[in-house]
Formats: C-alpha cells, structure tokens, sequence
C-alpha cells in the first residue's frame, strides 16, 4: 500500500462492482473489492457458495493524482464518496483489518444499522491488533469494524476475553476530506 496515495471509496451503480473493478484494474488504478461467501441453493440442487461483495454498492480505491481523470469514465460508476467538496479518505488501519477479516475465512455478517459502541482492541487470537467496536447481538460478543464512508460496519464473533478497552470515542469524524492540486471535486 503506498503512504502517498490516500485509499478512497467509489460507489457504484446497482450488481456493477465486478464490472467497475476490472475497469479500474485495466486502467491500472489500485481497487479492492472485499468478497464473502454467501450460501445459495438452486431448486432441488446443491447448496453451493457465491462470493458476493462485502459491501455491496463500494469499492475501494487508490488512484495516483493522473489517474483521477481516467475514474470519471468507468461504466457502472457513481463516482467517489465526497466530504464536502473533496474526495473522502478510508482510513487504512480501518481498510487494513477489513482486509484481515476477509482473509480469515471466517463467517462474516455486514450489518447497515449497528449503532456505534465502545472501542476495543483485540490482544490475543486470530484477530489480534484489530480494532473495533464490541457490540453484542443476540447473546454472542461481536467485534464490529465500521466503515462509516459505507454506512456500513462488519462483524465478526469474537471472545470477549480476547479484548481490551481503548478510550471510548465517537466514529463521527472518520471521514477525512483530502485535497489535491488541480482535481475537480
């Protein structure tokens, strides 16, 4: 990941987001679109597993300055989440561990409406080093990674003796607006 070139967020139209990545990527512009598995049963068939978009509707990207230009004309694009005027910043710590979730293969659940908690961070298990939001759903302790860009968050099970508190705050002010010379917002 480059320490130059901040990661932002892309939203795109409706089922469109392996479309848009492989734009990005044919242009040369750095995309992740973070997949999970989810179950699907065909009428008397197997139950088999599709990997869908763990937000569904965003992709996130990480455009060098000359590349800006070159997004505006990518087909299923909606173009970049903004705060104000500018293009707004995924922080990549957050970016980072939604990155370690998918890649555990563990059963993730991406939950829009969980309200912001106490901040947490994970000191033993697989998890370690993530920080989040502890939440309980259902009697299970869940550590919650928001992605406010997204209005969504992700979710995974955790043991509640895996964690540690971290000073409570508010995620309110996540989004970060950035500015570049020369760029239309």
């Amino acid at each position: 990941m480059s320490q130059t070139d901040p990661w932002l967020v892309l939203r795109t139209r409706s089922h469109q987001e392996n479309t848009v990545e492989q734009s990005l990527r044919q242009k040369q512009i750095i995309a992740y679109l973070p997949r999970h598995p989810v179950p699907r049963r065909r009428a008397n068939g197997p139950r088999t597993f599709v990997q869908m978009p763990l937000f569904p509707g965003y992709i996130f990207v990480q455009p060098r300055v000359e590349q800006f230009e070159h997004m505006r004309y990518i087909r299923g694009s909606c173009g970049l989440i903004l705060s104000g005027d500018k293009p707004a910043v995924m922080p990549e710590k957050d970016l980072e561990a939604v990155q370690i979730l998918v890649g555990s293969g563990t059963d993730l659940a991406v939950n829009p409406r969980l309200m912001p908690g106490e901040r947490v961070e994970v000191v033993a298990g697989p998890f370690m080093g993530i920080q989040g939001e502890l939440v309980r759903i259902k009697n299970e302790d869940r550590l919650v990674i928001n992605a406010p860009l997204l209005s969504s968050s992700v979710s995974v099970e955790v043991d509640v003796d895996d964690v540690t508190s971290l000073e409570p705050r508010k995620v309110y002010s996540a989004v970060k607006p950035v500015s570049y010379q020369g760029i239309p917002a």
